[in-house]
């Protein structure tokens, strides 16, 4: 016969994950649900996150790691010079692409339908 140990009383041990210390990405995108739900998305990766509606940012104290900026908050007819000072740590979300105007930037194509951004900021992060 095999004896069976009582638990002691108390309440149960919770395991608990610690997220790591994380970078502090940047969301622009003027449309305030496309917005909420990237912010969501990246602060369910652990990710810091900043929001805002335009580029670049009204905000000159804002401290930020790397940046995911939607196409419709650029100007879609010329490159936009202040990308290239962020030393690729941009990530552009685009549903047509020019490559050639977004030379200084990482281009994620729109829809989102797979983990093509957070690889995409995973490694805009470690360059």
């Amino acid at each position: 016969m095999t004896e069976v140990k009582a638990r002691s009383p108390g309440p149960p041990k919770l395991r608990t994950m610690a997220l790591p210390v994380s970078s502090t990405v940047l969301v622009v995108a003027p449309d305030a649900d496309l917005r909420q739900s990237l912010a969501f998305m990246l602060t369910a990766e652990g990710y810091g996150v900043a929001t805002c509606d335009a580029w670049p940012p009204q905000d000159a104290q804002l401290a930020f790691d790397a940046v995911v900026i939607d196409h419709s908050a650029l100007d879609r007819k010329t490159s936009d010079p202040r990308l290239a000072g962020l030393r690729r740590r941009a990530v552009v979300l685009a549903s047509h692409p020019d490559t050639a105007q977004f030379a200084t930037a990482t281009l994620v194509r729109k829809p989102l339908l797979d983990r093509s951004l957070l690889d995409a900021l995973s490694q805009a992060l470690a360059t």
